[in-house]
């Protein structure tokens, strides 16, 4: 909310900009943003001339200026007003040589100081703008007047007089006599010959000086438009928005303008960082949405974690209220688990048998039966099968470790009995026979234990050794591997970390 604070003899005055026009009010809003304008006798001006200088000498050398220009007062400025950087020009020592009427007004206030400017600086500032280089500027107010001289755009004169009557009859006591008084120094003065004194730009009723000017043989320009009344700031609603655009001249220290130094410069930094996010809508658009992607992908993350370390921890809560070890029941848990994914699926193994036969037309599988014994199981139980150097055994051995996996080797038993569709002689159901054992016995992780091809022999000798041929020439019954392809599964921190996966904990159970 902008606000200036206008310092004249007659007080402080508030006034804020409302709709496009200043409004006076009683105190500035905490939140505010305040501009100064110091009206006052104590404000001077003195123009000069500054060689090329650049850099921390040109600096040096104005400041030297102002130190001796104001020696007691920190409230001063040297803008320039004409010249370039890298040229001579000409700059303005402006300040207040006694600045107790503002320090005053401002010790009072806990809001943001803009800056403060003299009402003379900030007239010679917006008459330049307005290409007004030669005038007798006359600015009244309630108890003074302000008179300012421009002479080829640099400021030639000013005065702040006191004012006994706006519209006195007697000449003496007018405005017009301090304007006469004025043209009568810059003739003394040698500031303007009397034939070439500039016309008088009077920012107020003119009527009550009119006559006078005229009779003085002094011209009377009309207002401009950008300095006309407006509201009931009058023709100070110029003065105070071309104040708010805080413009060269500015006079207040730095230490009271910190507050709003620090808030320019925060606002700097949003809009740099909008800008940046801006460029990278525009031009990295799948890169940003990629990222905010990711972005929302981790939070997903992160959530799905918390949840689960919640839920792990529960769990323990609720095993160790049960008695039991929760490292061993975990343990137990991932065990089963790869268990059970290792498992070979049911049409796995029933491509074992379909692969025995697939070269066999005549032949067709009449049963199958297939289980997964424990550990230490004897193998086709129920079967009459006898211990034979030509069998293989009916106890596979369940020692060994999946060198991927860690997880000790099982075995599931197969069974199967065929059928043959069409009457063969003995031989060539012998053939048959050996031609599945032969198919069987080339599949990796294929134990035969159960094989009619290897009675052959015997069952031609009739009573043989008492075997029921029906069952014994027409069944295989072997082991198949039970492999995992998965990786193990390490230990939490903590639990064994130095034990394998698969360690003693989880022997013995089912």
């Amino acid at each position: 909310m902008k606000t200036v604070l206008l310092v004249n003899s007659s007080g402080a005055h508030y006034y804020r900009r409302v709709s496009g026009a200043w409004q006076p009010i009683e105190q500035p809003d905490p939140k505010a943003r305040l501009w100064v304008i110091a009206n006052l006798p104590e404000e001077t001006l003195e123009a000069f001339h500054f060689p090329f200088l650049i850099g921390h000498d040109r600096s040096n050398f104005l400041e030297r200026r102002l130190l001796g220009a104001f020696p007691h007062s920190q409230y001063r400025a040297a803008p320039v007003i004409s010249g370039g950087l890298l040229s001579p020009g000409t700059a303005v020592l402006t300040g207040l040589t006694v600045a107790d009427a503002v320090t005053s007004q401002l010790d009072k206030l806990d809001v943001s100081i803009s800056g403060v400017w003299g009402a003379a600086m900030l007239l010679t500032l917006m008459l330049k703008r307005l290409g007004i280089a030669n005038v007798v500027l006359a600015l009244p107010s309630v108890h003074h007047l302000r008179i300012l001289v421009v002479k080829e755009g640099i400021p030639a004169l000013t005065r702040c007089v006191r004012r006994y009557s706006e519209d006195s009859d007697d000449e003496n006591d007018s405005d017009a006599n301090e304007i006469l008084r004025t043209r009568q120094h810059l003739e003394n003065q040698r500031i303007f010959e009397r034939e070439a004194i500039p016309p008088v730009l009077y920012l107020g009723d003119s009527t009550s000086v009119n006559e006078y000017l005229i009779r003085a043989g002094l011209t009377l320009l009309p207002v401009p438009k950008t300095l006309a009344p407006n509201g009931e700031a009058g023709y100070m609603h110029a003065l105070f928005e071309f104040a708010i655009s805080s413009p060269r001249g500015q006079l207040a220290p730095l230490q009271l303008r910190a507050r709003h130094l620090a808030e320019n410069l925060r606002e700097t930094s949003y809009l740099g960082i909008a800008a940046s996010l801006l460029a990278i809508v525009l031009f990295g658009q799948a890169d940003f949405r990629a990222l905010m992607g990711l972005h929302q992908h981790q939070r997903a993350l992160l959530a799905d974690m918390q949840l689960a370390t919640n839920e792990r921890d529960s769990l323990a809560d609720g095993i160790s209220a049960s008695g039991k070890d929760p490292a061993l029941v975990r343990q137990a848990t991932r065990f089963a688990a790869l268990e059970m994914d290792s498992a070979p699926a049911p049409a796995a193994i029933f491509q074992v048998a379909a692969d025995a036969i697939a070269d066999l037309p005549q032949v067709r599988i009449k049963n199958l039966v297939y289980r997964f014994p424990k550990a230490g199981e004897t193998y086709c139980q129920g079967q009459s099968v006898i211990d034979l150097p030509l069998l293989s055994g009916n106890n596979p051995t369940d020692t060994g470790i999946n060198p991927v996996t860690g997880i000790p080797l099982r075995h599931a038993e197969l069974q199967f009995t065929i059928l043959l569709t069409t009457d063969l002689a003995p031989a060539a159901q012998t053939e048959t026979r050996k031609h599945i054992s032969a198919t069987l016995k080339n599949m990796k992780g294929i134990q035969l234990i159960g094989d009619p091809a290897a009675f052959s022999l015997i069952n031609t000798l009739s009573g043989g050794l008492g075997l029921d041929t029906q069952q014994t020439e027409n069944n295989w019954c072997m082991s198949v591997l039970w492999e995992s392809n998965s990786p193990p599964t390490l230990p939490h921190p903590g639990e064994g970390a130095n034990k394998s996966p698969l360690e003693s904990h989880v022997k013995g159970l089912p």
